[in-house]
């Protein structure tokens, strides 16, 4: 079980390619220099940039006080301390997009001529078309030049979408009666009133009709 890294660069115009590398080691170096175990050539990556580390049953990152300083998810990390990695984590730095696959089956290990070649063919889309010989003389410029400050990464360009503002409750209000409703309200009231009053009459009739008739 070993490590697998897809890489792609964020310097070309273009959509970039990705490299996929494997490893089966217990110290992965990641880096501008030809010694480094995945070469990223841009000076705004330093020489040892971080390092992928067994660390107990899993792995971890760590940052190797490279000059822009490396995140893992969008969120950076510090210096020489240990970033636990979980599967597809994605790390940035120095213009380059890495996710990470942990514990995965290893079906090739990667060697010096294939880094190499990965390193050659990213330059070549960060770069105008040149030719073989230019190209060389490009990246061993930049694999012995020194780093370049880098104030905001290409990834940091890029801002999350804002969340919605949170909706405001308002209390309730109660709903007005419509006119038509009202309009029945009226008209009830009033029919109950004629009810009452025609009562109210035929009881003080009856009344005058008894006292009448109990007259001597």
């Amino acid at each position: 079980m070993g490590v697998r890294i897809k890489v792609q660069s964020l310097w070309p115009k273009t959509e970039a390619s990705t490299f996929v590398y494997e490893f089966a080691q217990s110290r992965i170096v990641i880096g501008r220099s030809r010694s480094a175990d995945v070469q990223l050539p841009h000076a705004a990556v330093s020489g040892t940039h971080a390092s992928i580390r067994t660390q107990g049953a899993g792995y971890a990152l760590f940052d190797e006080g490279s000059t822009n300083g490396t995140r893992v998810n969008e969120v950076p990390i510090a210096a020489g301390r240990p970033k636990a990695l979980r599967p597809n984590d994605s790390i940035d730095l120095g213009g380059y997009r890495l996710t990470i696959e942990v514990g995965v089956p290893v079906a090739q290990t990667m060697s010096a001529r294939l880094t190499a070649d990965y390193a050659r063919r990213m330059l070549s889309e960060q770069m105008s078309p040149h030719g073989p010989l230019e190209l060389d003389a490009e990246l061993a410029t930049i694999q012995s030049g020194p780093d370049a400050h880098v104030e905001l990464l290409p990834i940091g360009n890029e801002r999350p979408s804002a969340p919605p503002p949170p909706r405001e409750s308002r209390p309730s209000r109660p709903r007005a009666s419509s006119p038509e409703l009202r309009s029945t309200d009226a008209k009830l009231g009033r029919g109950e009133m004629a009810v009452y009053s025609l009562a109210a009459l035929v009881v003080a009739i009856s009344v005058i009709a008894m006292a009448l008739l109990m007259r001597p």
